[in-house]
C-alpha cells in the first residue's frame, strides 16, 4: 500500500487496484467518502485492508472519521474496535 495526499493506494505489481479516498474537514476530522476495488480483485480482502489501514493512519495521527461511504459504514458495524474514532 502506499498512502498519497486524501488516499490509500493498494497495488499489486505497480498496478493501482484498490483506494480510499478521504478529505480534512479541519485539523482533527477526515471524511472518508470512497473505496473501490477492481472488479478482478474483489472479494480478497482487499478493501478491509485499505480501511484497516486509514483507522490506524487516523489514529496515530489522533483524528476523527465521518463516514461517507457506505462500505466503510458496513464495515465498522463488523469491526466496532474502530467505532470510537467515528463521529
Amino acid at each position: 500500500m502506499k498512502e498519497e495526499k486524501n488516499r490509500i493506494v493498494y497495488e499489486i505489481e505497480g498496478k493501482e487496484i484498490g483506494e480510499i479516498e478521504f478529505k480534512e474537514l479541519d485539523k482533527n476530522t477526515v471524511d472518508i467518502y470512497h473505496t473501490y476495488v477492481d472488479p478482478d480483485y474483489q472479494g480478497k480482502n482487499i478493501a478491509s485492508q485499505l480501511v484497516e489501514e486509514l483507522f490506524k493512519k487516523l489514529k496515530a495521527e489522533n483524528k476523527k472519521a465521518v463516514v461517507s461511504c457506505s462500505y466503510v459504514a458496513h464495515w465498522i458495524e463488523k469491526h466496532p474496535e474502530y467505532s470510537d474514532q467515528c463521529l
